[in-house]
């Protein structure tokens, strides 16, 4: 009898080998992944090698994606390919939105195998098209667009603070300007055609600002992944209905009305493509731009108060592997625009 394939999706070292070993048993062969990123990047190399899983299994805490919304990730691509969602903090809305959802069952911790296996035994043995999905998505190029980098900007100590943001807000190339409560007074998000043309804008038209006494850049690059990452985000961000890279500035002032702040990281480089979906695919943030300069990650976060934005920081950022420094900037409101 040929093995079935199960695409497993949990962040839980000890649970994964549990039940692949147990699958094993029961004549499965169990693709096991600890986060959403990496759950779908083996989705589409197992479709690509001609080896469609009859079934993926997915928690629903993950440290990337929350496992309601790869769920949907997962059915949009592959609306054939059942999917069963597990958790450890199970309730009535979890269990009615998976319902909702078109989950294929849902099961909360801890199971024992033989819960497992009848579920799995019950699903239909079928297969989503090896040629469908997330391996046969186009990704429309995204067109050319002007560099763009962040301005950390400094005031003498005797500066008219309002005076300079009001200056600085208007001018031209800029994209908005924030007032912020940390190691810098005014973050502004410039554009020109190029990086130094960005940098003939603040010798010319910042630092000649009266009050302004230095400024730092941090210009934004496209981060590079391994084959298929941008593709995949691309797929997650269509799936969900979401557009961060392709948003215009204005559309999110609704969002930065509530308590705001910047977020920014200083990383281990080489765990970038592990760090970036965590942080992109968070809910509370607006922007997750990769940057080159003194920080490696500038985040434009929202919340319904600065403790809540501080909470996501302590419990999801701080604890991601590779994060050295973090830095939070609360953005102040100095006057309605």
């Amino acid at each position: 009898m040929m093995e079935k394939n199960v695409l497993l999706i949990d962040d839980e070292a000890a649970l994964r080998r549990h039940v692949s070993m147990g699958l094993m048993q029961q004549g499965y062969h169990t693709e096991p992944c600890e986060n959403g990123m990496k759950g779908l990047e083996t989705l589409e190399n197992l479709m690509k090698r001609k080896m469609p899983p009859q079934v993926a299994i997915v928690d629903v805490r993950l440290p990337d994606i929350d496992g309601i919304k790869l769920l949907k990730v997962i059915k949009a691509n592959y609306p054939d390919l059942p999917v069963v969602l597990i958790t450890g903090y199970g309730n009535d809305t979890i269990a009615q939105e998976a319902k909702s959802q078109m989950a294929a069952a849902y099961l909360e911790k801890p199971f024992n195998m033989e819960d497992l296996t009848k579920i799995l035994a019950a699903i239909p043995a079928s297969a989503p098209a090896a040629d469908s999905g997330l391996a046969a998505a186009k990704v429309t190029p995204a067109p050319a667009q002007s560099t763009t980098a962040y301005a950390l900007v400094t005031l003498e100590k005797d500066a008219n603070l309002l005076k300079v943001y009001r200056t600085l807000y208007f001018q031209e190339n800029v994209v908005y300007c924030d007032a912020i409560r940390g190691d810098y007074d005014l973050v502004l998000l410039l554009q020109a055609d190029t990086l130094e043309g960005i940098k003939a804008i603040v010798d010319a038209n910042i630092k000649t600002v009266q009050g302004v006494a230095d400024v730092a850049l941090l210009s934004v690059e496209v981060p590079v992944f391994g084959e298929n990452v941008h593709s995949i985000i691309n797929s997650v961000d269509k799936a969900l209905g979401r557009d961060k890279a392709g948003e215009d500035v204005n559309t999110n002032q609704a969002a930065r009305v509530r308590s705001s702040s910047y977020v920014l990281l200083e990383i281990e480089k080489e765990k970038l493509e592990a760090i970036y979906p965590a942080l992109y695919f968070n809910d509370q943030v607006v922007y997750c731009d990769y940057t080159l300069g003194k920080y490696d990650i500038v985040l434009l976060m929202k919340g319904t108060s600065f403790s809540e934005i501080e909470n996501t920081i302590r419990t999801k950022f701080k604890t991601l592997d590779g994060v050295l420094r973090i830095k939070e900037w609360p953005i102040l409101t100095l006057f309605e625009t």
